[in-house]
């Protein structure tokens, strides 16, 4: 059982917090009968891939209605967000932009080597929808996080050419993963704790996929402030080293502290598993393409290889290694990106090999 008063603190507080108007919420949770009855868990879905107003929806969303209220507020027109060419949180920026006729500029960073010459999947629609798109190229030794923040600090002085002051350009972080951002998913959490008591639920583990951290910020820090007794486990996307886990609980604790909390989350609250990444992000991987291929062969539900199919495999190895108590109630956020089943074929590897 959580702490019921401090519940009800967050959601007092969270409500006076200004944000757009993005998503379709509560996203619905369902079980999943075959797979349930094939692992002997209860096994449910939360559906965030169908959060947004347009086709293409997704975790990002939660985190861009807090963001954008911020930037209706300041009257911000330049907006600058920053990924790979596949992102979907760029995309969702986008998407977001052309809903409050704002300008989206992209800065991609080219993960898999291809270029944007035979645009695909996530990038073709950020064309469609006519945002600005700068392709960052890789220095030596570093990684594609490194890349995007590198960008996001160069990004400033053109932000600053093309606007008249700072209130007309806004930078929104990878992912979205700032404290403003994260609040997007400390109200998922207060959400999907009313969707738990009103279905008479009893949840005792979480599996979803974690990247920039915003996502697993905002679940934990409610998680631990309230006292849940379930676990919220993030199933790495890309390799992390064990400063990942302090970053996360910062973001946590700032989240909070946005809402007058005051309350301290360390990096041993975070659980996090690096064991599915594979070789690296938006590289496929035989665990994560398998599956994608149990969820779509006994469910009907599209994961994609870069997100959800890694922690569906984390959540699968789980359950197969009866790691899961027999007969529990267990979640799985699905964070949406099967866009990336329409991207390169580099991203999708052998997946249709199995």
């Amino acid at each position: 059982m959580y702490n019921l008063k401090k519940y009800q603190i967050v959601k007092d507080k969270i409500n006076r917090i200004e944000r757009a108007e993005l998503g379709f919420f509560p996203t619905q949770i369902y079980k999943l009968e075959n797979l349930s009855a094939q692992y002997g868990v209860n096994i449910y879905l939360k559906r965030d891939d169908l959060s947004g107003f347009s086709t293409f929806g997704g975790n990002k969303i939660r985190k861009l209605e807090f963001l954008f209220g911020e930037i209706l507020a300041q009257g911000a027109k330049n907006i600058f967000t920053y990924g790979a060419t596949q992102s979907n949180h760029a995309l969702q920026t986008a998407i977001a932009c052309r809903r409050y006729n704002l300008n989206p500029i992209l800065y991609l960073v080219d993960v898999i080597g291809e270029g944007i010459s035979d645009p695909k999947a996530n990038i073709l629609l950020d064309q469609i929808l006519g945002a600005e798109i700068q392709i960052i190229d890789f220095k030596e030794n570093e990684d594609e996080f490194e890349a995007m923040y590198r960008a996001k600090a160069e990004s400033k002085k053109y932000a600053q050419e093309i606007s008249e002051n700072e209130d007309d350009y806004y930078l929104i972080p990878p992912g979205g993963a700032s404290p403003r951002g994260t609040l997007g998913f400390v109200n998922a959490y207060l959400e999907m704790k009313a969707q738990e008591f009103k279905k008479d639920l009893n949840f005792k583990n979480i599996f979803h996929a974690t990247g920039t951290g915003g996502t697993l910020a905002g679940l934990t820090a409610v998680n631990k402030f309230i006292s849940d007794d379930l676990k919220v486990n993030g199933i790495n996307v890309s390799h992390k080293d064990e400063s990942y886990l302090k970053e996360v609980a910062e973001l946590s604790t700032a989240a909070l502290n946005l809402l007058d909390i005051d309350f301290e989350l360390e990096g041993s609250d975070i659980i996090v598993n690096n064991n599915y990444v594979g070789e690296g992000y938006e590289i496929p991987s035989t665990k994560a393409n398998r599956a994608v291929k149990i969820f779509a062969e006994n469910e009907g539900i599209f994961l994609d290889p870069v997100y959800t199919g890694k922690a569906a495999a984390g959540m699968i190895d789980y359950l197969e290694k009866e790691k899961i108590e027999k007969g529990s109630d267990l979640l799985f956020w699905h964070t949406g990106g099967t866009n990336a089943l329409f991207a390169e074929k580099k991203i999708l590897g052998n997946l249709l090999d199995n």
